[in-house]
This record gives structure tokens, C-alpha cells and sequence, in this order.
């Protein structure tokens, strides 16, 4: 049996750690870049029109906003033998515009969610697929050493979702910390709030304290929101454009005014309870 041919469109961190795990497994791969970087040891390069006809699988591990372009410029090279794997972090809506333009040609369509950092978890990063082959496209990819691959569902989109709506809180926490460390080095007091942090999120099970944060949000978004009208006091007077603070301010005002609080006379037993009824009240 021939071994499996995968090609890379895009050559960055993605494409050379996931290669990198590929070529250990067995694997032929190859790789096309409009920038000729330095090679993966057994991953060959070539140009995009060689990549298709060689490799069965091809995977787009480019920058996001020129996914759709390059989609667009591989599609009428395609043919039944290929499966085209966008790995790209996109909405929902632009995996399922990439996918019509690979539905123009023959061949098959999988939507990948990176949902780790690659550069910290390497090949062993959670990625979700999705689409009508995905499934025996995740196989794949576990036998040729990203071990992590998981089918998601049938439906392209779906896996982009999960990445795009968790990157509300990865995202957003990243933001969150280093506007408190530009605050805190003006405050000359950087290092102890990091270690204090990282001391607090250490100590204690995540799930403990993300629930407590929401069952106790409507009693105690009131108290919250006159505390961070402070902190954003406290940024003034440091200088600090508060970005995230301003945002907090403003959701802990909204569940204020929506009269939350009066919704619930205790703090639920259900953590559930508090998204829903902010979902209906924002309707």
C-alpha cells in the first residue's frame, strides 16, 4: 500500500508542527508557500498545482483573512481524489463560503477548530472537525500523529462556532491580564498582582470559581458595578485607556437595570439559569 500523501497549503507554526508529527508517523508530506521557508526534515516542497495532483489530503493552515482567496485558488485544481481541510480560524459563515467553493470542484470538504494553541500543545492541540467526511477525516489525522483530532458534527460551521465563541473567554481573558499588568506596572505593583493571581487560579478548581462568578452575578451585580465604576476611577488616574474595564462596567450596569437581581430571590442551584435569563431579558 502506497503511503498517504498530506500537503500543506501554508507553512507557518501549524503547518511544520503538524508535519513535523506526520512525517514520524509514516507519512509523505508536502508543502506550498508563497514564502519559501526553511523545511520540516521530510517535507518536500512544491508548487500549488504539483501539491494538489500529489496529495490526497490537503490541509490550509494559512493566516485567516486570505482563507476564502486561497480557497478560490485551489478549487479549480481539485479533484475527487482530494479532501480540501480548512484549518483556518474563521466564522461559521466563512467556513461554510469556503466550503461552496470547494463544492465547485470534486472534491471533499472538511472544516477544522484549532481550539489550542499549537505553539504551546504542538500536535497533541484539540481541533474539531466537521463536515460529511470528517469523520474518517479524524481517523486520519489520529493515526498520522495528531492524536487530538475529534469529529464534531456533519454540519460545516459547527466546529468554528465552538472556536469562535470560546475565543469570547480565551480572548477576552488574555485582554483582561494585560490590561491589568499595564495598570499595574504604572502602579509599581505588576509582579505582586501576577503572582497573586496565578496563586488564586492555582489554588483552586476553575469549575468552583466560574460558578460561583455566575450564580452569584445577579445578587451581586450591583455591588460589582460600583466597584468597577472605581477601577475605572483607578485606570484614569494611572492613564490607562480601560478597553476591557469600560466593557465590564457596562454588562455589570446591564444586569442591574435589567432587574436581574430581583429575578432571582437566592442564588440558584443551577448555574444554567443565570445565562438564560439574561439571554431573555436582552432579547
Amino acid at each position: 500500500m502506497e503511503p498517504t500523501r498530506i500537503g500543506f497549503i501554508g507553512f507557518g507554526e501549524v503547518g511544520k508542527t503538524f508535519a513535523t508529527a506526520m512525517v514520524t508517523r509514516g507519512a509523505e508530506v508536502f508543502y506550498y508557500d508563497v514564502v519559501r521557508t526553511d523545511a520540516v526534515p521530510g517535507a518536500v516542497y512544491c508548487p500549488l498545482d504539483e501539491l494538489v495532483a500529489r496529495c490526497e489530503i490537503l490541509l490550509s493552515t494559512v493566516t485567516t483573512h486570505i482563507a476564502t482567496a486561497v480557497a478560490e485558488t485551489a478549487a479549480p485544481l481539485l479533484t475527487s481524489r482530494n479532501t480540501y481541510a480548512d484549518m483556518n480560524s474563521t466564522s461559521a459563515s466563512v467556513k461554510r463560503r469556503i466550503a461552496g467553493i470547494i463544492g465547485t470542484s470534486s472534491a471533499h470538504f472538511v472544516e477544522g477548530a484549532i481550539l489550542s494553541a499549537v505553539g504551546e500543545a504542538g500536535a497533541n492541540a484539540s481541533i474539531l472537525v466537521a463536515g460529511e467526511r470528517a469523520e474518517v477525516f479524524a481517523r486520519q489525522m489520529n493515526q498520522f500523529g495528531l492524536v487530538n483530532v475529534k469529529f464534531f458534527s456533519s454540519a460545516v460551521g459547527e466546529a468554528s462556532q465552538v472556536k469562535m465563541l470560546r475565543s469570547i473567554f480565551s480572548k477576552g481573558v488574555e485582554c483582561l491580564l494585560l490590561e491589568m499588568l499595564v495598570a499595574g506596572k504604572r502602579a509599581g505593583i505588576a509582579e505582586y498582582l501576577w503572582k497573586d493571581i496565578v496563586d488564586f487560579m492555582t489554588k483552586h478548581p476553575f469549575q468552583g470559581i466560574a460558578e460561583n462568578w455566575i450564580k452569584t452575578h445577579p445578587a451581586a451585580s450591583e455591588r460589582r458595578y460600583h466597584e468597577m465604576e472605581q477601577v475605572l476611577e483607578t485606570l484614569k488616574e494611572l492613564g490607562v485607556d480601560p478597553i476591557m474595564t469600560r466593557g465590564t462596567t457596562e454588562f455589570f450596569r446591564q444586569s442591574v437595570e435589567s432587574g436581574l437581581a430581583a429575578h432571582f430571590t437566592r442564588k440558584p442551584d443551577d448555574l444554567w439559569a443565570v445565562p438564560e435569563e439574561l439571554d431573555k431579558r436582552r432579547r
